[in-house]
C-alpha cells in the first residue's frame, strides 16, 4: 500500500512539473509559421504599412502587436506578411519569425495577433504565395519597424 501511494505521488509530481514547464514556455516556443489570420476590417491610420493595394499590403499596429494583411488581387495566390522579430535593433539573430497569411480572397483584410519582444526590431515583407505551386510568387514591399 505504501509503495503504490509513493508511486502515485511521484507520478503526480512529475505531471505537475511537466505542466508547469510547458505553461512557462515563452513566446519563442510558439509555432508562428503559416498562421492564417482572422478576417477583420481596415487597420486604420495608426498602423504602419508596406506593400501594394493592388497585390499585397501588410500593416503593423505596435499598440497590440497586430499584423494586418490585405489581398488586393483576385488570383490564386494568398497575400502574406513574412516577418522576423529581433530582440534589439543591434541584434543579428532572429528571435522569432513567421508568416501571417490571408487566404480569404481579394479585397479582404486579416489580422494576426502577436506578442513581439518589446523595444525590438520587426522586419516585414509584403508577399504573395501560390499554394498550388508551393512557392513565393511576388514581393511588394519591405520595412523595418520598432516594436513597443
Amino acid at each position: 500500500m505504501i509503495r503504490i501511494r509513493t508511486t502515485m505521488t511521484a507520478g503526480a509530481a512529475f505531471v505537475g512539473a511537466l505542466a508547469l514547464a510547458l505553461s512557462a514556455a515563452g513566446p519563442a516556443a510558439a509555432d508562428d509559421s503559416w498562421q492564417q489570420g482572422a478576417r477583420t476590417s481596415n487597420p486604420g491610420s495608426a498602423a504602419l504599412c508596406v506593400g501594394s493595394l493592388d497585390k499585397a499590403r501588410v500593416c503593423f499596429n505596435p499598440s497590440g502587436d497586430k499584423i494586418y494583411v490585405y489581398d488586393g488581387d483576385a488570383d490564386s495566390a494568398s497575400a502574406v506578411a513574412d516577418w522576423e522579430n529581433y530582440k534589439h535593433w543591434s541584434d543579428n539573430s532572429v528571435y522569432r519569425s513567421g508568416q501571417c497569411m490571408n487566404s480569404e480572397g481579394a479585397g479582404t483584410w486579416v489580422v494576426c495577433n502577436k506578442d513581439f519582444y518589446e523595444d525590438g526590431l520587426l522586419l516585414m515583407t509584403a508577399r504573395t504565395y501560390g499554394r498550388s505551386a508551393g512557392r513565393w510568387t511576388g514581393s511588394y514591399g519591405f520595412d523595418s519597424l520598432r516594436t513597443s
